[in-house]
């Protein structure tokens, strides 16, 4: 063991070679970033590969019309398919832990949700689809029951 060194001669040396190190690596891959930061004639933000600044859009509302602008919804935005998702997800929670109970192997629990995401067909194409595959992956580890992967939950949205 080396005993003539101190902590303050560690820490100064691994101070000094991660910053060796992080000069290295900025004036390699950063050397146009660097170049422009520096540059006092030209803006680092306003270089033609980085887009330009997000401004938000103004919303203007003629003032002298007194009917509200109507927002227009996404097919998925309707509470009816929202009534559709918790219904399904309720009816894939009780199936999960019925099909643990009775003991299901993992190709018969596939087809068993398979059959219940049929006769929900409308959830197929919407931003609702994660949050079932959310609902089936927690409501199996749950259960400590079967955990299936990105593959076949992906598998579970084809066709019966």
């Amino acid at each position: 063991m080396a005993t003539h060194l101190s902590w303050t001669g560690y820490f100064f040396a691994v101070g000094a070679a991660v910053a060796i190190y992080y000069v290295i690596i900025g004036i390699r891959y950063y050397r146009q970033d660097i170049k422009a930061l520096l540059n006092s004639k030209s803006r680092f933000w306003d270089r033609p590969e980085k887009p330009p600044p997000f401004s938000k859009p103004e919303v203007s509302q003629p003032e002298d019309t007194a009917e509200p602008v109507e927002v227009k919804k996404q097919p998925w935005q309707s509470e009816a398919l929202f009534a559709k998702v918790e219904e399904l997800s309720s009816q894939l929670r009780t199936s999960i832990r019925e099909a643990y109970e009775k003991g299901y192997e993992k190709r018969d629990l596939i087809f068993l949700i398979q059959i219940l995401i049929k006769d929900f067909s409308a959830v197929k194409g919407t931003p609702f689809r994660e949050a079932i595959d959310n609902v089936i992956t927690s409501e199996s580890a749950k259960f400590g029951f079967i955990n299936l992967s990105a593959v076949e939950l992906e598998e579970l949205w084809k066709e019966v």
